[in-house]
């Protein structure tokens, strides 16, 4: 099968587009033609070597989309044929994925195989951040930090779903599109003082770290919290203003993504995605999110999504005619667009 994959660590002149076996199932496992995966922090992460020793040659990709190709004996409620999406430890940068049946989930009807791939890790993680960790109400008050961001543009939805006054920190180019999330302030942290607009706070989520995280402590109710999944908490800082903290990282869970994906279907939230590259441009795509390839033209806000299948009817993949000029899904990138990136890997 094609497959990214690393032989030492490093960043994206690491990756190679290569042939690997098929992976194996168990009986509890399942085995799925991957579609599409997305890019995350966490690939790159852990291809530098900085989140510990990797068994080379290394597959990345935490986030899938595709169709079961095969199912173990002993896996229930999935067939060859579904349509399935969830999370992984690594393995998703190739054709063929061995998944978990506890951290996969059926696809939402409304997206596609490029859409959806988009969402596991990122909404997963906001999931936690807004109710696991946060365990935010209505009515109460919660800022987040990096609202543009991919887990942040969920924190936003996510919170304004229950109810939340939500007050959201992003550039001043963003501030439309976090509105559009649901955010009911949403600061432009280049030229506002967020400590002056955002007080009496019930959650703050940190999606930023550094003095950014420092300075809203003080903007926290007494029995607040604040939920970081970039840095870890200053007891201190968390103890002299009686607040809780938490650095967080995500649990991988189906039960939590077949909620997510009830309110996708029912068109509750909305995907993001920036750009598409050919899995063979994976090195590209990297280089991209951390705005090192000055040619690229993205978005400013969304996810960075590989296809994996280049599959000849387009509709399979992307949901609708690529040909069109409308926009695809609810990810709000159309046809032509996504054509033209796929072939020329923008």
């Amino acid at each position: 099968m094609n497959s990214i994959r690393l032989h030492d660590s490093g960043s994206s002149e690491a990756l190679r587009f290569e042939k690997a076996p098929i992976p194996e199932i168990s009986t509890k496992q399942i085995l799925v033609k991957v579609y599409a995966t997305s890019v995350n922090h966490i690939d790159i992460l852990k291809a530098s070597g900085k989140l510990g020793e990797l068994h080379f040659p290394w597959i990345p990709g935490h986030d899938f989309a595709g169709v079961v190709e095969n199912v173990g004996e002993k896996v229930k409620g999935f067939k060859v044929g579904d349509k399935v999406y969830g999370n992984c430890n690594g393995g998703s940068y190739a054709e063929y994925l061995v998944a978990d049946m506890n951290k996969t989930a059926k696809m939402p009807d409304n997206l596609s195989f490029v859409e959806a791939s988009s969402v596991p890790h990122v909404a997963e993680t906001a999931w936690q951040a807004v109710h696991t960790h946060g365990t935010l109400r209505a009515g109460q008050k919660v800022l987040i930090h990096g609202a543009a961001g991919a887990v942040g543009a969920y924190a936003v939805q996510f919170a304004h779903q229950i109810g939340a006054f939500v007050y959201a920190t992003a550039s001043g180019g963003d501030k439309d599109f976090v509105k559009s999330l649901g955010a009911d302030v949403v600061i432009d942290y280049k030229k506002e003082d967020f400590t002056q607009i955002a007080t009496e706070l019930k959650l703050v989520i940190d999606l930023v770290g550094g003095e950014t995280q420092r300075r809203s402590f003080p903007l926290l109710v007494k029995g607040g919290r604040l939920v970081s999944t970039v840095s870890p908490i200053p007891e201190d800082e968390a103890e002299k203003y009686f607040v809780m903290g938490t650095f967080m990282y995500i649990q991988q869970s189906a039960k939590e993504l077949k909620v997510i994906t009830r309110m996708i279907n029912d068109g509750q939230i909305k995907t993001d995605v920036a750009a598409v590259y050919p899995l063979k441009e994976a090195a590209k795509a990297w280089d991209s999110m951390l705005g090192k390839d000055i040619t690229a033209s993205t978005k400013p806000h969304g996810k960075f999504v590989l296809e994996v299948v280049d599959t000849p009817d387009r509709e399979d993949v992307y949901g609708k005619d690529t040909t069109s000029e409308t926009p695809l899904g609810n990810a709000g990138i159309t046809g032509q667009r996504l054509r033209s990136q796929w072939r020329e890997g923008e």
